[in-house]
């Protein structure tokens, strides 16, 4: 199925690469010439693995990687990465269902633009959205990325004035704090009678919960950012972004979504989740915001005792350690909305490497998990030893019925 983007979206996706500043790309699409419908083609993946994932938009026989997402500014572990994607597929499905809609990656924020924009506002980058250094104390150390909290700097006082910043430098233990570490961006297209159209904008804002600084001595602090102060930041931030985007005249009635997702510490395993999410219909400024009610656990918890909640995962666990000792360890992450449990992921190490021994162990763990786990949502169990995945077991969250596969050695 061959279609063709209007001028719209070639323009966008042509013209907004080259740029390295939003507010710039209005001069430069003008300046841009037309693209010929009959240059680009552009088709869709036939398949669609389930309805959780998008099809894919395929420009000119390749998919269209994102500039900005090879950028430096990684969170601050593996899974607050996934939580962070994943985190902001569901926010868009909540307004653009993938029964109706395919994806892009982003193509309008490029990585110059991106590096702006995470930075510290400075003389050389006035783009930065993260807060300036007071003058007095810029020329200190350098410090670790994280985040907390400026009292000097309240959210009623949020601007674009008072919010940017580049370098993360630092002099004691009051100092100004890095908010906002990484964003992404997706495109999101519809098809209509005369090809692929942009429908969408999705942007994630992810914000620190802690920050992590070194003082002029090597002394390490962290100071906690509050729920309320990462917020209005991070809605300060959304306007901010928007009316940047709504600087070029063909994004202008494009609808934006943007979610503020909250990052854990390094030294927690479990991901973030995303705290709020609103919409940018037209204007600049992102309306009807909702708060996401959204944790992760760990499994198994710590500190002793039994919780009924994660009952599920304990009574698992030990049906399979008592037919298959000799593991090295059963543990899960668990994500909850609106108090209910919404995916469980588990991970089990084993010491057993013969092709029968994991077939057995991916067995067992099936008739396990078809017993003794919840039903009617996604659950995925990867079974691993020192030489990588040995079998994976999973479960729609539609599906009554586990799945396996054992990877040939």
């Amino acid at each position: 199925m061959n279609k063709w983007f209007k001028p719209l979206s070639l323009i966008l996706s042509a013209s907004l690469l080259l740029s390295g500043c939003i507010t710039a790309l209005d001069e430069e699409i003008s300046t841009q010439e037309p693209v010929s419908l009959n240059q680009v083609p552009v088709q869709t993946t036939n398949n669609q693995i389930s309805s959780d994932y998008y099809r894919a938009v395929i420009r000119d026989g390749r998919y269209q990687l994102s500039e900005a997402a090879s950028a430096s500014y990684t969170l601050s572990s593996s899974g607050n990465m996934e939580a962070f994607e994943s985190g902001l597929i569901r926010v868009s499905q909540d307004i653009f269902p993938t029964d109706q809609y395919y994806l892009q990656e982003g193509q309008l924020i490029d990585l110059s633009t991106m590096t702006a924009w995470v930075g510290r506002e400075s003389a050389d980058n006035p783009e930065g959205l993260n807060p300036a250094l007071p003058e007095e104390t810029a020329a200190v150390e350098s410090i670790e990325e994280s985040s907390s909290i400026d009292p000097a700097d309240t959210p009623e006082n949020v601007t674009e004035e008072s919010i940017v910043g580049e370098e993360q430098v630092i002099v004691d233990a009051q100092s100004t704090p890095i908010y906002l570490t990484q964003i992404m961006e997706k495109n999101i297209m519809v098809e209509t009678e005369d090809g692929f159209n942009m429908a969408g904008i999705v942007i994630g804002l992810a914000m620190n919960s802690v920050y992590q600084y070194t003082d002029a001595d090597g002394n390490v602090y962290e100071q906690e950012i509050s729920m309320g102060e990462m917020r209005e930041r991070g809605k300060a931030y959304a306007n901010i972004i928007v009316g940047r985007l709504r600087n070029t005249a063909e994004l202008r009635n494009i609808p934006i979504v943007v979610g503020i997702f909250r990052q854990t510490p390094n030294n927690e395993i479990a991901g973030g989740t995303f705290v709020a999410d609103g919409i940018s219909r037209e204007g600049n400024y992102v309306t009807d915001w909702t708060d996401r009610n959204e944790y992760r656990v760990s499994l198994p918890q710590l500190g002793g005792g039994t919780n009924d909640q994660y009952l599920y995962f304990d009574t698992f666990s030990e049906d399979i350690v008592g037919f298959f000792p000799h593991l090295n360890g059963i543990t899960g992450e668990a994500l909850y909305i609106d108090g209910g449990l919404a995916t469980l992921n588990i991970t089990i190490m084993t010491q057993f490497y013969l092709q029968t021994e994991i077939t057995a162990l991916t067995q067992h763990v099936t008739d396990v998990a078809q017993n003794r786990l919840p039903e009617g949502i996604p659950i995925e169990i990867k079974i691993e030893s020192v030489a990588g995945t040995e079998a994976v077991i999973s479960r729609s969250g539609a599906s009554s019925d586990f799945n396996g596969y054992v990877f040939r050695q």
